[in-house]
């Protein structure tokens, strides 16, 4: 029971049950029933030492609501915590917008926003902070660690969360119209604020600061040549430090194959991977490591090896988990895996019509050269199943998480792009085209001469959930296609050709956020008939209300320079080209009138942007992370790291960059229950994630565990032995301890 507070000026003063309660009933004060606010208080105070500091007390009541594991309780954690943060950043004097700008600009982190001092007033007039009263715990905390501007040697913090959508939505709009640009302020940092608009993370960050790194995405290839590698290399580790998540492609001969006529062998794509992931590694995005995809062909030669290179039981020298992998296949393969038949593999080098043809939507092309090669006796070639390989390759999906498919055919078929589409991105949802380069020299020029393209792609997110009428949704993805726009112009380009790649397609990738609340509001379930046919309509909605969009800044703005190179000026609508499966699933009955909408777009020339959807991942299955049972609770590993010098996320980048463990020293020892009671220990080791296997005990209990968890086993000899999960056999006696 706490009997005295040390305040944060270092006094102290007697405990006062009378203030602890009115913050309690404070924070439920909005939440009627769907709280208990006095056993939160109660609680709390009865797991305190006779003497802690305010702040403790506030954090332990943070942390108490939290444990109830409730929306309502998030939300009371919620105003507890925006509490916390005011006092913690301003001491409870909450600086003008104006104010905090100043000091920012004074100390670096931000530049100067081209807005008068009256313009600054009525700036002060629309921001809002009291959203942050009625904001969950995991929003407030998610802004305030990830997104707003800090002083990450030191963690001096200068922004909440509302101080973050005002930065951005005056960024945003400075270089509008002088008529329209308040206006633009408001709609922006509205539409921020309320959570209708979602932004991508360099949104956040960079936004009205010196920064100008704003692509979510960057997708690139490599041709089969020494200087097109290397080139690669060189993409992959600038856009990594620009804030970029990388998609790679290797079009590239692999292992045993010859160079030079025969005088060198090739040592296949491994090494290439291996570096990629060195270079992606080497440079930090906001306190983390940067993070790639590569996509290789189920008919690449190295298939089998490559499809296990994420495997953390395959041996050193065939693993390389720095990176994630995606697989392509096509529907000529998918036939061949149903007919459980073999498939001969092939690359750039030993059948490059063929290998031009797998990319591409021509399925009778693939086929007649696939024929041709297939009956040609001087064709060296080499049979693997198709249904084993492509069921090691979802096995690998299956335990990872983190290995995925892409279908090229689809993604060159049902799409508004004329040129080739080899690849996706870091987390699958975009398909642009690309082309290799073969020297660095033409990436560093701005020149339009067509020998390469990086493509890069802004996201944007809708929350549907919070968005009440259809008038909404059109003035939401207006602004979310100039917020895009807008970061792409502002955007500052280390590569030179990138810029002129960039400007010319103005590539925007908008999805659908908040689909999983949407349905749970309107009572219904994805696997149902009726939950299908509302997200159909909810995709046809967004799609439609953002090609119109896009069409009205192309009508203020121009259209794309480069939307010659698109299917958009004829007139082409994702109508016409959707995979007429889906009319199987769904009643295809359109709500929009597409067709007046194409007759504008044709009268129009195109639109501003060269595409305009992606859904990115948004969503997300809730699960409980392992815990260890300390003095201070049951803690996760996160929550024990942030004892430590380093937050999580480095101790996740060091195992990847230094391929193992490592201990971590902690700030303050922690206690940690053990089978002979509480342990002191001051360092924690990480030697990195690995996949869950199930442990079932003779009384039908399961234990998750990873493959390295150790169990306590009665020895022949009657002595205790520590196993390994992976080493346990079926009559093993496990030594049970209760705490």
């Amino acid at each position: 029971m706490i009997e005295t507070i040390i305040k944060r000026d270092g006094s102290k003063q007697p405990f006062s049950p009378t203030k602890v309660n009115q913050w309690g009933e404070w924070a439920a004060r909005t939440l009627g029933t769907r709280v208990d606010w006095s056993s939160v208080v109660l609680h709390t105070v009865n797991t305190l030492p006779k003497e802690c500091s305010s702040q403790v007390l506030q954090q332990r009541l943070i942390k108490t609501c939290l444990e109830y594991n409730s929306w309502s309780y998030n939300r009371m954690a919620g105003r507890l915590y925006a509490a916390l943060i005011y006092k913690s950043i301003f001491d409870d004097n909450i600086p003008s917008v104006l104010e905090l700008h100043h000091k920012l600009q004074e100390i670096g982190m931000m530049e100067h926003l081209n807005y008068s001092d009256e313009e600054y007033a009525q700036v002060e007039k629309l921001i809002d902070h009291s959203k942050d009263l009625k904001a969950t715990h995991f929003e407030l905390k998610q802004i305030r660690e990830k997104y707003s501007l800090m002083n990450r040697v030191t963690d001096e913090e200068y922004e909440s969360q509302q101080f973050v959508y005002m930065r951005m939505a005056m960024a945003l709009s400075e270089d509008q119209p002088k008529d329209r640009r308040m206006a633009d302020v408001e709609a922006f940092y509205e539409l921020l604020s309320n959570k209708v608009i979602n932004a991508p993370t360099p949104n956040y960050v960079n936004l009205g600061t010196p920064l100008r790194g704003f692509a979510s995405c960057c997708l690139y290839t490599v041709n089969d040549n020494a200087q097109s590698i290397g080139v690669g290399d060189h993409i992959a580790y600038t856009m990594t430090y620009m804030s970029a998540g990388i998609g790679a492609h290797h079009q590239i001969r692999s292992l045993g194959d010859p160079i030079r006529g025969g005088t060198i062998k090739h040592q296949g794509k491994l090494p290439y991977y291996k570096s990629l992931v060195g270079v992606v590694k080497s440079s930090l995005q906001n306190g983390r490591g940067g993070a790639a995809t590569t996509h290789f062909s189920m008919f690449d030669p190295e298939v089998n090896l490559i499809s296990q290179l994420k495997n953390p039981m395959s041996t050193e020298d065939k693993r390389i988990r720095g990176m994630d992998y995606s697989a392509g296949t096509n529907k000529f393969y998918a036939r061949k895996a149903a007919k459980n038949e073999d498939v001969f593999l092939f690359n750039i080098f030993t059948a490059p019509d063929l290998y031009k043809a797998f990319y591409s939507s021509d399925e009778q092309l693939f086929a007649t050269l696939y024929k041709k090669y297939e009956n040609d006796d001087n064709f060296k070639k080499t049979y693997v199943n198709a249904r084993n390989t492509l069921l090691t390759s979802l096995n690998e999906a299956y335990e990872t998480g983190r290995s995925y498919l892409h279908w090229p055919d689809e993604m060159n078929r049902h799409t508004p792009f004329n040129e080739k589409i080899y690849l996706s991105n870091l987390c699958q949802e975009i398909s642009l085209p690309t082309k290799g380069y073969d020297n660095m020299k033409d990436l560093y020029s701005k020149e339009d001469h067509g020998r390469g393209e990086v493509a890069v792609c802004s996201l944007g997110g809708i929350v549907i959930s919070n968005i009440k009428s259809d008038e909404q949704y059109e003035k939401a993805c207006y602004y979310t296609l100039l917020m895009i726009d807008k970061c792409i112009h502002k955007g500052h380009y280390e590569l030179p050709h990138l810029e002129t790649t960039v400007k010319a397609r103005i590539s925007a990738g908008v999805g659908i956020i908040g689909l999983a609340h949407h349905m749970a509001k309107k009572g219904l379930k994805y696997s149902s008939s009726e939950g299908k046919q509302e997200i159909h309509n909810a995709a046809e909605r967004h799609s439609y209300y953002l090609i119109k969009a896009s069409l009205q800044l192309g009508k203020e703005l121009g259209n794309a320079p480069w939307i010659h190179k698109t299917k958009w000026p004829s007139g082409w609508l994702p109508i016409d080209t959707y995979n007429k499966n889906v009319d199987s699933v769904v009643e295809n009955e359109l709500q929009y009138d597409w067709e007046e909408l194409r007759r504008e777009i044709i009268s129009n020339g195109g639109i501003r942007n060269s595409v305009t959807t992606a859904h990115m991942p948004s969503e997300s299955c809730l699960h409980e992370d392992q815990t260890i049972k300390t003095s201070l609770g049951n803690m996760t590993m996160k929550q024990i790291f942030n004892l430590s010098e380093v937050s999580f996320e480095e101790a996740v980048s060091d195992y990847d960059k230094f391929n193992g463990g490592q201990w971590y020293d902690l700030k303050t020892p922690i206690h940690v229950k053990t089978r002979f009671g509480l342990k002191e220990v001051e360092r924690v080791w990480y030697n990195g994630s690995n996949n869950y296997i199930n442990i079932t005990m003779e009384n039908g209990d399961v234990i998750k565990c990873t493959h390295h968890h150790k169990f306590l086993v009665k020895g022949v000899d009657g002595k205790d032995y520590w196993k390994m999960a992976i080493e346990l056999n079926e009559d093993d006696d496990i030594v049970t301890h209760m705490p």
